[in-house]
């Protein structure tokens, strides 16, 4: 993630240089504005679903995301743009992860989420290529990039037993707030949007643009994933019995997945602390848990530090409005 960062912030600094040059020329009289809408695709990147690289997610929770965004053409290369959107992400050990060596264990833990986003973006869209003139004689075509501030409200979810969907913060899963646990998160944050794109003039008035933008944000806590399992006694008497049972789901894939139980080795051992639903405190339920799982002070997220990502990737289709109308002069 560093190097990626690295490559924007270097890309960032030559586009200076140009728009240094390009403000030499007086603009203010070719300014413009346009508005327009956005339907994207919404991937995400965190302890429920790591993929392969940032550049390079799994695809198979993508989904949904749209919104409005608004341009304010400031320099012949430059741009201020502000964006509303919605949208959703997802993540599912039970469906992200396969029985190899280096994913079993995320299997195990069984844990899944849903997230919905409300995110309003503002950024500095830097052309490649510039016009100075007006926005009708602006190039057919040319790519970008972005870098700005974001402010999003998130809500992470998870699926009972029964199929509902509970909200996760409010049932404290890693003892957040708790003595010995971590800070309770907020469900306000703030990110860093940085990315390119690819716009193409349709007409004298429309544009038409493809972009995606990776969301560096400031928690690890989209996903209720990030730390440490807690003490299970300690989270019924504070939140209540779903807690705990939100708290550790890998009782629930073990006891009902035939071929995960069978590929569990002997040196799992049982484990009180694993109850999905039963008793902590009690070994004669019936039922053997898995080593860690469950166990307070056990890993349950990546313990790294790294702060969970997300990724919008789609089109924008504009309209422009001119700066300004030049009346034609009579004599």
């Amino acid at each position: 993630m560093k190097q990626f960062k690295k490559v924007f912030f270097v890309l960032f600094l030559l586009s200076l240089c140009t728009i240094e040059s390009s403000a030499q020329k007086s603009f203010k009289k070719y300014r413009y504005y346009s508005l327009g809408g956005c339907i994207n695709a919404m991937n995400y990147v965190g302890d429920l679903d790591p993929g392969p690289s940032l550049l390079s997610p799994s695809i198979k929770f993508t989904r949904y995301n749209f919104g409005v965004t608004g341009l304010y053409r400031i320099k012949p290369r430059v741009s201020l743009r502000g964006t509303f959107s919605y949208g959703r992400i997802k993540g599912d050990d039970s469906k992200s992860a396969d029985y190899q060596p280096l994913n079993v264990n995320r299997l195990y833990r069984n844990l899944s989420f849903r997230n919905q986003i409300y995110e309003f973006k503002f950024d500095v869209v830097i052309d490649l290529f510039e016009n100075s003139r007006r926005f009708s004689k602006r190039p057919d075509y040319t790519p970008y990039m972005f870098v700005g501030l974001a402010y999003f409200h998130h809500n992470p979810q998870g699926q009972n037993a029964n199929g509902d969907w509970v909200n996760l913060k409010d049932l404290h899963t890693e003892g957040q707030g708790l003595p010995g646990g971590p800070k309770n998160y907020s469900r306000n944050q703030i990110a860093i949007p940085l990315g390119v794109g690819f716009r193409y003039k349709l007409s004298k008035q429309w544009d038409i643009a493809f972009d995606i933008g990776w969301r560096f944000t400031l928690t690890d806590y989209l996903d209720d994933v990030g730390g440490t399992y807690y003490d299970k006694e300690a989270l019924t008497k504070a939140y209540g019995d779903e807690s705990r049972m939100m708290s550790d789901k890998s009782y629930q894939a073990y006891s009902t997945n035939p071929e995960l139980a069978a590929s569990v080795d002997n040196h799992y051992g049982a484990n009180p602390q694993t109850g999905y639903a039963g008793h902590p405190q009690n070994q004669n339920d019936g039922w053997t848990g898995i080593s860690t799982y469950g166990q307070q002070g056990g890993q349950r997220g990546d313990l790294r530090g790294r702060r969970d990502v997300y990724i919008v990737t789609g089109f924008h289709l504009t309209y422009i409005f001119p700066g300004k109308v030049v009346c034609p002069k009579f004599r």
